[in-house]
């Protein structure tokens, strides 16, 4: 097989054409190279986020609403009803952020407890015989 390119023809037209369509995408540095101009691609931006995305992707931020959730349930439970169920339904949702996170890791270690490598099972238990 030969290059992507080898047999393709476009006119001027044509190019000019899939150059309006490449801009009209958003990709000025395709756009170019139909057109004939620059051989280099262009640097890659950055890809920015609004921080509440930022804040919510982060693994550890279950960890804090669970803790943050507790503080509120157990500072405010005889003062406010209301505020103490709010404390307990951010701690909900923040251990729910940490075992969905860190579920699995947590699993395979205590598997890995229960389970030492290379030691043989336990012998059955047999029940006392009376006499």
């Amino acid at each position: 097989m030969g290059h992507a390119d080898d047999g393709i023809v476009l006119s001027d037209r044509e190019r000019e054409a899939l150059a309006g369509l490449a801009e009209s995408i958003g990709d000025p540095w395709l756009a170019g190279q139909l057109v004939g101009r620059g051989h280099t691609p262009p640097p890659p931006q950055p890809v920015r986020r609004p921080v509440w995305q930022a804040v919510v992707a982060n693994r550890w931020t279950g960890v804090v609403l669970a803790v943050a959730g507790a503080v509120l349930a157990m500072t405010t439970f005889m003062h406010s009803t209301i505020a103490a169920t709010a404390g307990l339904a951010l701690m909900g949702g923040g251990l729910w952020r940490v075992a969905e996170d860190h579920g699995p890791a947590i699993s395979r270690r205590l598997g890995a407890r229960r389970t030492p490598a290379g030691s043989p099972p336990p012998p059955p238990r047999t029940p006392p015989t009376a006499a």
